[in-house]
């Protein structure tokens, strides 16, 4: 109890703090016509030439957003365009040593020093999009218009005496932007020593650094083109044929190759008609093997190109704690075919599609409106999912909407399911619901909910941790950030607190947890964590999960080059359990770096009838990027031991042991992308399989 108190009377202080901080106030937020050129740099020299960009109009980043004060060193932008896109250049001064580990384009360049333009071509309303460079000019790019989003764009780096040089253009053929020409942007820059961002635009009510209702503007975006063509003018298709081969033993269910396609055709400016025909559900493009010491089922990504263009409308709430996803990609089996539509249009983001396998028939879709303003954002998601087949019928229908106060940084919201099919015998005990409440700030959050799941709400394609709970939720967490003398760089609190009971009033989930993060300046952390966790178990024990109550010591966490130890324990089911991890990536050769890490999970059981045991995860992979667009890794893996039981299924005490050796190599470049890859990434041990999987992209590029 003193702890909580402790930990309360902090997170109180941080709030009054934030508050009370006399941070940065924009009176006006930014903006700047951006010139014309007639041609652009035509060699990557050229484009790093200071000299090329004697003409663009130049931004300055003089705010440090993270700490809400004058950034130390400003970065210069410098912004103009030509008939086919936007150019930009960032030119950062850096005293710290530059970090730039990742030379394939990627999400790696997040781990490095990086510069970011953030654009929302039809303001706070329709799709918003994210362009990422390091230093050597690795790229990475994300889109609210598909998870996927990996159209062909170009950036170059070189360092300087100084710090770093970044050019991009970005085109705007890969920009659904309806014809806009006053576009809403941000300008980024991220030091992975100080763990700071500057920005371009800022106010200090904005809750992250490319909030778009804070961006600045861009007038007369594409005024080079438009007495040629208008950009409201559908963006181009996108056909997606793939040949996949699996080459291995019979044993193993021998040889077999396929072919399919994927396309997305637009409809308007805004819009498009998605078709899937055979795909692929091999997922060579991941690997999700883990063990963790946790009550609840894994969550897995989806890389089905069907879904990742389609899955922006689906499961949007104003506010969730913990909530059940009525729509789950992943949990849909193999398909024949699929349609879809997808799109915005002004406050409107819609999506649908029918995905029809043997004797099955997935159907979802989903209408999204939101309406933001500078004082207030108002949202409705209405969605319904529905799985039909000869053996049973299901349907999910959800109304979620929530009202906010953008100067006031509070949230009110409301969620609501109801399930209908053959394995609903009782519909009260089919719905969910959840009302809520927020305060959040850049650097302070507290959110208190009521929710409850109802016994036989368990949608087919959804997925719900835990059914059959009913009760509260609370959350708090505050960050500090210190001043540029001292040796610490910020401190983190957080904390948890849940109670829920079951439909026959019995205790049936309670989590209190707390976490204190210290970072200093020299790299260093230190995570301190406690957690106490119960959880209602599939035999009608009330029995404890916790293996949370413990240490992380790290170091530059931040980077693609993090070390972390880690040490946790607490009673877990009908004992005790700990778990250790240690994880560690160094660079071996100039292009090479080597990733460890090893697991162990303990379990001692205090029933006779149980065994104590140990469950081992240790792998070890080689990465190998030969250039912006190639990689190679290469690993080694072995699982063995038992596995920690879980709340919702009898335990298997079985010993298991398990070797999977890999090998994957990725090469994307122009309208070609190739997988080579030994070993299924999705298996518990390696088959002897190679899988080879080619896929040309003809039209637009992948993703868009």
């Amino acid at each position: 109890m003193l702890r909580f108190r402790i930990v309360h009377a902090l997170l109180l202080i941080g709030v009054f703090l934030s508050f009370s901080s006399g941070a940065l106030l924009a009176n006006t937020l930014p903006s700047i016509h951006v010139p014309i050129r007639n041609s652009s740099p035509k060699t990557e020299a050229q484009r790093l030439s200071r000299a090329s960009w004697a003409h663009a109009v130049v931004v300055t980043l003089a705010n440090d957003f993270t700490n809400r004060r004058a950034a130390k060193r400003p970065t210069l932008v410098y912004v103009e365009q030509d008939a086919t896109g936007l150019d930009i250049a960032f030119n950062v001064i850096q005293k710290s040593r530059v970090v730039a580990s990742t030379r394939s384009n990627g999400p790696g360049v997040f781990g490095d020093d990086y510069v970011l333009v953030a654009l929302e071509p039809q303001g706070v309303e329709g799709f918003s999009y994210q362009f990422v460079a390091n230093a050597r000019g690795a790229r990475f790019q994300t889109s609210s218009e598909n998870s996927a989003y990996t159209p062909h764009w170009t950036a170059a780096g070189r360092r300087t005496k100084t710090g770093y040089f970044v050019t991009m253009h970005i085109p705007f053929a890969i920009i659904r932007s309806n014809g806009s020409h006053v576009w809403k942007a941000q300008f980024e820059r991220f030091s992975v020593r100080s763990n700071s961002i500057d920005v371009w635009s800022y106010d200090r009510n904005a809750t992250n650094p490319a909030d778009p209702l804070y961006s600045g503007k861009l007038y007369g975006v594409e005024a080079a083109v438009a007495a040629r063509r208008t950009s409201a003018a559908r963006p181009a298709a996108r056909f997606q044929p793939y040949l996949l081969g699996i080459a291995r033993s019979t044993a193993s269910g021998g040889a077999t190759s396929q072919v399919g396609l994927d396309m997305a055709v637009p409809i308007t400016p805004t819009a498009s008609f998605v078709g899937s025909f055979h795909p692929d559900y091999s997922n060579v493009e991941i690997d999700q093997q883990t063990i963790s010491p946790t009550a609840f089922p894994r969550q897995y990504q989806e890389v089905r190109p069907f879904f990742t263009q389609l899955d922006n409308a689906f499961n949007d709430t104003a506010g969730c704690a913990a909530c059940p996803q009525t729509l789950y990609t992943p949990g849909i089996p193999t398909f024949r075919q699929g349609y879809g539509v997808e799109g915005t249009q002004g406050p409107v983001t819609f999506a649908g599609f029918d995905a029809v396998g043997t004797q099955r028939t997935d159907i979802a879709d989903a209408v999204d409106v939101t309406r933001t303003t500078k004082r207030w954002s108002g949202q409705v998601d209405l969605q319904r999912v529905a799985v039909n087949s000869p053996n049973f019928l299901d349907t999910t229908s959800s109304i979620n909407g929530g009202y906010s106060s953008t100067r006031g940084h509070w949230l009110v919201y409301g969620n609501y399911a109801r399930e209908n099919g053959t394995f609903v015998s009782d519909p009260s005990q089919a719905r969910y619901g959840e009302l809520g409440a927020a305060l959040q700030t850049a650097t302070t959050e507290f959110l208190v909910a009521r929710q409850f799941v109802g016994a036989q709400f368990n949608p087919i394609d959804g997925y719900e941790a835990q059914s059959d709970i009913g009760g509260y939720f609370a959350l708090g967490q505050q960050i500090f950030h210190f001043s540029k003398k001292s040796p610490l760089l910020d401190i983190f609190l957080f904390g948890t607190a849940a109670r829920f009971w079951n439909h026959n009033a019995l205790p049936a989930q309670s989590n209190a947890s707390y976490q204190i993060n210290i970072d200093w300046k020299n790299l260093w952390s230190v995570h301190l964590f406690q957690q106490s966790q119960f959880v209602l178990a599939s035999n009608g024990e009330y029995l404890p999960f916790t293996v949370g109550n413990g240490v992380d010591v790290g170091y530059n966490l931040n980077s693609n080059f993090a070390k972390s130890l880690m040490f946790a324990d607490g009673p877990y089911y009908h004992g005790h359990a700990s778990a250790w991890q240690f994880s560690d990536t160094v660079p071996v050769r100039k292009k090479i770096s080597l990733s460890i890490n090893m697991y162990e999970n303990s379990y001692q059981s205090s029933e006779v009838s149980e065994p104590s045991f140990n469950e081992w995860l240790n792998d070890a992979s080689l990465n190998w990027q030969f250039s912006r667009d190639a990689s190679l890794s290469l690993g080694a893996r072995r699982i063995n031991g038992i596995n920690l039981p879980t709340y919702y299924a009898a335990p298997n005490f079985a010993p298991m042991f398990a070797d999977n050796l890999s090998a994957a190599f990725h090469y994307l470049h122009g309208h070609n992308e190739f997988y080579l890859v030994y070993g299924d990434p999705n298996a518990f041990t390696t088959t002897p399989a190679v899988f080879f999987k080619w896929i040309f992209y003809a039209g637009a590029g992948k993703g868009t």
